[in-house]
């Protein structure tokens, strides 16, 4: 009897142990179970951020052609797709059957981003004006401007979901042959199909001129004619351009057989990845290259010289016609305003920044120093009919050595203005350095302006 009550506790006991391993083995499970979820989710996470640089990165081809070029090219929104999906995998995320949808849409939402923002900030750099918030909103405010971006929207999505869907469906294959690990898009069956089908559609209208070689091409409006404003046709046409099969010569257009045979046959050579990564590499320096070349042409300052003074000023002011002879320079720059035919009487905040360099013989005995010069301004200012919200005078010596007047002066009633006026007397001449602007927003820009030209001025003996 008590050895029936000894095995019974003992197989208890057992039986308590077992669904405590049990209970464990299932936390466990649960817990690396939970564990591999974070993970696959901090991969996706990873993987879309890469897809979306990716994708970025891909994209300057397409914010270079259009700019430069004024054209959109279908094929390059195929390379926009590739750059996400190199981008996804770089940063680890996780190949699934979501993965070729995933593609489609940062795609797509890569281009709008491109197409609506990206696009019109270069445009503005492009224009010599300061980017700036008040540029670009500026800028949607032009009717033209925003039709003609809407519609490059539409067509740029059209493209781009065009583009992805291709090398999609090749993922999307892939994927379901079980190739999940090392999906290579190596392949250039795609961009080939795009060739062929542009050749196509293209090389009959140059046959047809007999527009086949170097010394016999077609004419820009005999070739416009043709493609009569054929949507189709005319990507087709941009496609081969950008093959290098249709080339220009002379001011006209021809076909390059030799160029079409070399563009059919030509295949691979470089693993696929390598090439993805060296094309990112040569567009952002591409990129970076363009951006500082741009900044370092603006920004060099160019010399004005006569027989009395000389001054540097920004080779981004673009000169206007004085009011006299000599004596006088005036230039003009739009800094956070945008050219506009459309001007509301009264608004003047839509016109370019001045700068108005001038000198003039002085009457010493009326004007013998400074100390009079800004006696005789702040008299003259504030007996005017509208007088100044904000006057600030100062005198201050240049890294020239020379005493100069400085004011500054923000009208507010009947309209809005910021203005920098600096005052450099030499005995019986006085040199007057006024820079201006209708819009408040330009007050930085024009006192670095007003500094620069003030300090590199000097009087020639």
């Amino acid at each position: 009897m008590k050895k029936d009550k000894e095995e019974k506790k003992t197989n208890l006991t057992k039986a308590k142990d077992e669904k405590k391993d049990k209970k464990k083995d299932k936390v466990k499970k649960e817990e690396t179970e939970h564990k591999e979820l974070i993970k696959v989710k901090n991969n996706n996470f990873l993987g879309i951020l890469g897809a979306i640089l990716g994708g970025l990165v891909a994209s300057i081809p397409w914010i270079l052609v259009y700019i430069y070029g004024n054209v959109m090219m279908s094929v390059l929104s195929i390379i926009i797709a590739v750059g996400v999906f190199y981008g996804y995998k770089l940063f680890g995320g996780k190949v699934t059957k979501s993965l070729p949808i995933t593609i489609i849409i940062i795609s797509v939402l890569i281009v709008i981003f491109t197409t609506l923002v990206s696009i019109p900030v270069f445009f503005i750099h492009s224009e010599g004006v300061d980017v700036s918030f008040n540029a670009i909103k500026i800028l949607y405010e032009d009717m033209d401007f925003l039709e003609g971006i809407s519609s490059d929207a539409i067509i740029a999505t059209i493209f781009t979901i065009f583009g992805s869907s291709v090398i999609s469906a090749n993922i999307k294959k892939k994927i379901a042959n079980g190739e999940t690990e090392n999906i290579d898009l190596s392949n250039t069956e795609e961009v080939k199909k795009i060739k062929l089908d542009s050749i196509s559609k293209i090389k009959p209208i140059f046959e047809k001129f007999n527009a086949v070689e170097k010394e016999n091409g077609i004419l820009k409006d005999e070739l416009y004619a043709e493609l009569n404003e054929n949507a189709e046709l005319k990507m087709a046409f941009n496609n081969l351009k950008s093959f290098g099969i249709i080339k220009k010569s002379k001011g006209r257009f021809y076909y390059s057989i030799e160029a079409e045979d070399k563009q059919i046959k030509a295949k691979k050579k470089i693993n696929s990845k390598a090439l993805t990564l060296i094309m990112g590499i040569i567009f952002i320096c591409t990129m970076i290259g363009v951006v500082a070349y741009n900044e370092v042409n603006n920004n060099k300052p160019q010399e004005v010289t006569d027989d009395v003074m000389s001054f540097k000023i920004d080779a981004d002011w673009e000169q206007g016609s004085s009011y006299y002879d000599d004596g006088e320079w005036i230039y003009y720059r739009y800094i956070n305003s945008t050219p506009s035919e459309e001007i509301t009487e009264g608004d003047y905040s839509k016109y370019p920044a001045t700068v108005d360099v001038m000198y003039f013989a002085n009457d010493v005995e009326a004007i013998p120093d400074l100390d009079t010069v800004q006696q005789t301004v702040k008299e003259s200012i504030m007996s005017q009919d509208v007088t100044p919200e904000t006057y600030e005078e100062k005198i201050e010596t240049t890294s020239n050595g020379y005493n100069v007047l400085k004011v500054k002066l923000i009208y507010k009633a009947d309209y809005q203005s910021i203005e920098y006026v600096n005052y450099l007397l030499k005995g019986d001449m006085i040199a007057v350095i006024d820079t201006y602007s209708y819009n408040l927003d330009d007050e930085s820009e024009l006192k670095k302006t007003i500094e620069k030209i003030t300090e590199s001025f000097k009087w020639k003996e």
